[in-house]
């Protein structure tokens, strides 16, 4: 019983240290220091994966897989919307190393 509960605080913190370090890495972009912000990307990336937790949202879709560095729209990134009438695809594309992110969303109907 211990063991679980140690396990679920373990987890909780690393998510905080890396919601914390997230914010610190944008900071750092806006600043113009990319590689210390993908130090802390990479950092945040590492105590997720060593507590055993899911990644959070916005490690998952905020940050480039390719160079690490946080994506913020007309800094960073490029958002493209692309579709039609079933589904629009939500296209991020990286302006430091050119990786793209392609998001598939659904329309909902109008009554």
């Amino acid at each position: 019983m211990v063991g679980k509960y140690r396990k679920k605080n373990i987890k909780d913190l690393a998510l905080q240290r890396a919601r914390i370090l997230y914010g610190l890495a944008v900071t750092e972009v806006r600043r113009g220091a990319y590689g210390r912000a993908r130090r802390y990307i990479s950092l945040a990336l590492r105590l997720i994966e060593k507590a055993n937790a899911r990644k959070p949202i916005f490690l998952r879709r905020g940050t480039c897989k390719n160079c690490h560095v946080p994506l913020i729209p007309g800094l960073t990134c490029r958002i493209r919307l692309r579709g039609n009438k079933k589904h629009i695809i939500v296209t991020k594309t990286c302006l430091l190393c050119g990786w793209m992110r392609r998001i598939p969303c659904k329309i909902k109907a109008e009554k």
